[in-house]
């Protein structure tokens, strides 16, 4: 029986692809976590106290944008 040379380059590439996963498997290494620190936040916050409305410089803001009287007509 012979194959084509198709047939063996999908065969080829199906054990290629068998032999890489049980290498990876064989290799990789199992590493333990040892840090038993409490996640979250960082230890450099604080507590930042809200602003009061006095706090607030003074802002002249511009006026608003008024909204046309006509109707919304595309054409």
């Amino acid at each position: 029986m012979t194959e084509d040379t198709k047939q063996k380059e999908i065969r080829l590439k199906k054990e290629l692809a068998k032999v890489k996963t049980q290498n990876a498997n064989e290799t990789r290494k199992i590493t333990k976590n040892r840090d038993f620190s409490i996640g979250g936040l960082p230890p450099d916050t604080t507590h930042k106290p809200m602003r009061a409305s006095t706090d607030v410089p003074d802002v002249i803001l511009p006026p608003q944008k008024r909204r046309g009287k006509k109707e919304n007509i595309p054409f």
